[in-house]
């Protein structure tokens, strides 16, 4: 049975996929609006803020919605291989209005923007497969602190609210969401179709 990809991962518009093909491989750009933050979290000044492994810390997945001068892609990269496809890498950029990339502040993401998937199975029967199980995998993944360039930085852009019975997202705590982020460029950053 073949499910839409709207209802694997909370994506605006149409939930459509944009394919880049090269002689070895496609890329797959998906644009969401959100991100699934399964971590731990620490109250400061009545706020709620990442803290990814700390243990005296409350583990909580939130939901966080990106801003609308936020457009955030997510890259699944897939080879075929005998009798299968591959899955080769899926990375997670923001663009901002002008259309550079930047890498978000948070852990779980290599320089280039890469996502650490942890144990995750590479090969399926069609490139639908594994894409739909790269946004699986994406949206219930644990967010750590392997690669946590800058905490402060983290707390600043994921921010909510407890309320009576939600947690409302805030604001991000800068005027320029990209002070808070590394700009990047990358072979991959490239084939992204927006």
């Amino acid at each position: 049975m073949k499910r839409d990809i709207r209802n694997v991962i909370h994506l605006p518009q149409t939930g459509m996929a944009h394919a880049n093909v090269s002689t070895n491989d496609t890329l797959w750009s998906v644009a969401i609006d959100r991100i699934s933050l399964n971590t731990k979290f620490r109250l400061i000044d009545d706020v709620l803020v990442p803290a990814f492994t700390a243990e005296t810390d409350i583990a909580i997945p939130l939901l966080w919605h990106a801003p609308k001068e936020l457009r955030l892609v997510f890259a699944v990269q897939i080879a075929c291989c005998y009798l299968a496809v591959k899955v080769e890498g899926n990375w997670l950029f923001a663009f901002d209005k002008e259309k550079r990339g930047y890498r978000l502040p948070l852990s779980n993401l290599h320089d280039d923007c890469l996502i650490c998937t942890g144990n995750f199975e590479q090969h399926y029967s069609s490139c639908y497969e594994a894409l739909i199980a790269s946004l699986e995998q994406f949206r219930k993944s644990q967010w750590n602190s392997d690669l946590m360039q800058n905490l402060e930085q983290s707390q600043r852009f994921f921010r909510f609210r407890p309320t009576n019975e939600t947690f409302e997202v805030l604001p991000i705590d800068a005027e320029d969401w990209t002070t808070l982020c590394d700009k990047v460029s990358t072979s991959i950053l490239e084939r992204i179709i927006l």
